[in-house]
Parts: C-alpha cells; sequence; structure tokens
C-alpha cells in the first residue's frame, strides 16, 4: 500500500469523470493510497476540466456541478502555492515544462512521494519523480 502520492490533476479527473480507460488505472491506485497531496491549484485546473467539457458538450451543467461537489470531499490534502512556486519556477526554466505543471513536481520532491499523472510531458522530464497509477500498483 502507497502511504502517499501527489495527485495531478488529470488523475483526479479521470477519477471523478469515470474516464476510461484511464479510470482502469486510477481507481486501484486511488483505493491503494493512504494519502493524496495536491498545489492549491488544482481546483481551479479541475474545474477549468469541467468547464472544457461543458463547453464541448461531454456532461451537463448538472453533471459538472455534481462532480464538483464530490471533488470537494475528496481527502486531498492542498498546500499553499507561494510555498512550492520558487523551485517550481526554476524547474520549468530548466526542463521546459510549465510551472503550473511544476508545482507538483516540487511538491511531491519535497515530501518524497511520486507524483501520479498521466502528462507525458511530465513523465518524460521527471522520470524519477512521475508515474502513472499503473506503475505504482
Amino acid at each position: 500500500m502507497l502511504t502517499q502520492v501527489v495527485a495531478d490533476t488529470n488523475v483526479i479527473a479521470y477519477l471523478l469523470l469515470g474516464t476510461e480507460p484511464f479510470l482502469y488505472e486510477v481507481e486501484p491506485m486511488w483505493r491503494s493510497v493512504k494519502r493524496v497531496l495536491a498545489p492549491a491549484h488544482w481546483q481551479a485546473e479541475l474545474a477549468n476540466v469541467f468547464w472544457t467539457n461543458l463547453r464541448a458538450g461531454l456532461i451537463s451543467f448538472e453533471r459538472a456541478q455534481e462532480r464538483l461537489t464530490l471533488a470537494k470531499a475528496l481527502p486531498i490534502t492542498t498546500t499553499v502555492i507561494s510555498s512550492l512556486w520558487i523551485r517550481a519556477l526554476a524547474r520549468a526554466a530548466d526542463s521546459g515544462v510549465a510551472v503550473y505543471d511544476t508545482l507538483f513536481v516540487e511538491l511531491a520532491e519535497r515530501r518524497g512521494c511520486p507524483l501520479v499523472t498521466f502528462d507525458q510531458a511530465i513523465l518524460r522530464a521527471f522520470p524519477d519523480i512521475a508515474a502513472r497509477p499503473r506503475d505504482l500498483l
């Protein structure tokens, strides 16, 4: 059983939206971890994912609201961005990966745990920190 992970917003979104085939990786990982961490901006990113899906006609407004309510209840420990942003900026400058992504990387590094993500740019740039959910089981 994993003690803790940092979860990228895409992992949380796939869990809440039930997005296949990603859900088949996310659900078992989510059940096996004791503590999930994320930088505070995950909430804004998640709301934007639902807005994007709403605009594309993939979900209704009511379903988006329902999923956001569920997201609020998820046991995710949130970290203030300002405690991460200087090192996240340095990581972004070194890797070419956007700061909003390297905030997750920096949090994982500080907490000594993996960052679980499906983001290919993060997986390539930070192979010692980032992993897909299936690779953590």
